[in-house]
């Protein structure tokens, strides 16, 4: 490359530089600086009212034995919240076929507008007291009858129970003597069972045959009652013994009586 080559390739790189350099400071000059700038925002918590709604759905309501049922319709719906006033005012209850002195499972009904929901009352027995029985080791004579209880006695089961029972435990107690047999003698005891709250208790009846007592005679011996070994003593009727008289009955009188029972003279003393 000669000389004259050589310039004007360096006059030509000269003038692209100077072409860079001002695209760049144009650049600069048309870009505006990138401003961070936050911004806050303000969230209103609304309460907002739900929905009302005519949709009924019913409790399963559950109660103790003679425990009253409520009478408000209110206590017997699951979303009383959502339905509005004149559908809860319109709404039916009939619990007639409830029987709160019974236990078991009944219907109850609500009625709105010709419509019919049906729920369910559970009436369950009252919580009874939490004993363990102690039962008995009854000693039965052979042929002898059980106790036993049925629809028409109260019975007390004290025949088989050692505890103190109240009556609505008594109430709630179940005898099995399937496995009894009065009429054969059983010295190891046949088993018999009570069931109460849950629990099956076991006791023992022994029957037996009772052993016969013999009563001993004694011989009774005819005493005669010996005669007495006193002399009588003897009687004076009309005399004087001793100087004591004596009347006609034998009794020991005075002399002037003595005279006049017998009849004597009294004597005239001599006057010589």
């Amino acid at each position: 490359m000669n000389n004259k080559q050589k310039r004007t390739l360096s006059i030509t790189l000269a003038s692209w530089g100077i072409v860079m350099i001002g695209s760049g400071l144009a650049m600069n000059a048309s870009v505006h600086p990138i401003v961070q700038t936050s911004y806050s925002l303000d969230i209103n918590h609304v309460k907002v009212n739900e929905a009302k709604t005519n949709e009924i759905v019913l409790k399963e309501i559950t109660i103790e034995i003679n425990n009253p049922l409520s009478v408000n319709v209110k206590d017997y719906l699951e979303n009383v919240e959502q339905i509005d006033e004149n559908t809860l005012k319109a709404l039916k209850l009939d619990t007639s076929r409830v029987k709160v002195s019974e236990a078991g499972q009944y219907t109850y009904t609500i009625t709105f507008k010709k419509k019919k929901y049906n729920g369910t009352v559970i009436v369950k027995e009252k919580a009874l007291p939490n004993v363990e029985l102690k039962l008995k080791e009854i000693k039965l004579e052979l042929g002898k009858a059980l106790p036993l209880p049925n629809e028409t006695n109260n019975f007390d089961y004290s025949f088989y129970v050692e505890n103190e029972l109240t009556d609505e435990m008594k109430s709630n107690m179940e005898l099995d003597i399937t496995k009894v047999n009065t009429s054969v003698e059983n010295e190891y005891g046949y088993d018999y069972y009570i069931t109460y709250n849950g629990t099956k208790y076991q006791g023992k009846i022994i029957v037996y045959v009772p052993v016969p007592t013999y009563t001993v005679q004694q011989e009774q011996t005819t005493t005669t009652p010996t005669t007495s070994q006193e002399p009588t003593p003897e009687k004076h009727y009309c005399e004087k013994v001793n100087d004591l008289y004596y009347d006609k009955d034998g009794n020991t009188v005075s002399e002037k009586q003595f005279n006049e029972s017998c009849n004597k003279t009294p004597s005239i003393p001599i006057i010589p």
